[in-house]
């Protein structure tokens, strides 16, 4: 079943946010599974939101910080951006996929500030980790998106257009689904969010609206991350294909949370030294060196 892209685009963009919740729902429901559970209904993420959408916020001094207030949205409209770019571009000029490494550090930025906007301890030492593990993962980020787009000699996200760079880009391929892991919050990667040490993390002070946005930022980032591996990964246009794929990796990513124990800071911080080495060689390679 082969759309036209014009008309993937439309429907990723129209249903990006029910298919993210819907992937949210699933993986509620995989993880209750595998831990013997019966868990929530698959659509519990749709009921949870609409219900903070309807809740008033907390009286907080925090809401008195315009940053407090305006992050979310903020936070929202750059993670929903990211579909214009994956998995089928509905933009395209040379060297885009510049801007849409901007887009994803300026979004994982917002998350940030919302924390320490939140003027709770515990929302500014979420932040604090995040901030340090996001200054080495995104570096890998932007340095496995440049090795895909030298290997591939295409000057636009526009053109992508091959398959099984799994193979092709190994140690690219391996970086990226480590970098995925940390920004989904997929143990042993979720130091960020680590609910036993700190909390709700960067979530503690919202409430009402502003949490019903973060949440679905979230979730929204969760469904990217799958549908931009499926793209760098395998490349397949067809769309029961895509999906079919895209459900087998929401499986691993929900069995690795559901099986994993969480990392501490240091050992998350020194891996990803490690993965930006990987991501370099990677990058060397396919510029001086033929396997």
């Amino acid at each position: 079943m082969i759309l036209n892209v014009s008309m993937l685009n439309a429907l990723l963009l129209i249903f990006a946010i029910p298919i993210s919740l819907l992937f949210e729902g699933m993986r509620r429901k995989l993880m209750a599974r595998i831990q013997n559970r019966i868990g929530p209904p698959i659509w519990q993420p749709f009921y949870d939101v609409l219900k903070l959408w309807e809740k008033g916020e907390s009286d907080s001094k925090a809401n008195e910080n315009v940053f407090f207030r305006i992050t979310p949205i903020l936070y929202l409209v750059t993670t929903f951006a990211l579909f214009f770019f994956v998995p089928y571009p509905i933009i395209g000029f040379n060297v885009d996929f510049i801007l849409f490494i901007y887009v994803l550090i300026l979004s994982g930025g917002l998350y940030i500030l919302s924390g320490f906007a939140s003027n709770s301890p515990y929302g500014s030492i979420g932040s604090m980790r995040e901030t340090i593990l996001m200054v080495c993962y995104e570096i890998i980020f932007a340095i496995v998106i440049i090795t895909f787009v030298l290997y591939t000699n295409i000057e636009s996200l526009l053109f992508f257009n091959q398959t099984f760079l799994l193979l092709k880009l190994p140690l690219a391929s391996l970086s990226l689904f480590i970098v995925a892991l940390i920004e989904m919050r997929i143990t042993p990667f979720d130091t960020v969010e680590a609910q036993t040490e700190i909390i709700g993390s960067v979530e503690t002070e919202y409430s009402g609206r502003s949490l019903a946005l973060l949440e679905l930022s979230k979730i929204l980032k969760f469904t990217f991350f799958i549908f931009l591996i499926n793209m760098l990964f395998f490349g397949f246009k067809d769309i029961l294909i895509f999906f079919g794929i895209s459900l087998v990796m929401l499986f691993l990513f929900t069995f690795l949370q559901a099986t994993t124990c969480r990392y501490r800071l240091d050992q998350t911080f020194k891996l990803l030294i490690f993965v930006l080495l990987l991501a370099v060689i990677e990058l060397i390679r396919i510029n001086y060196l033929v396997w």
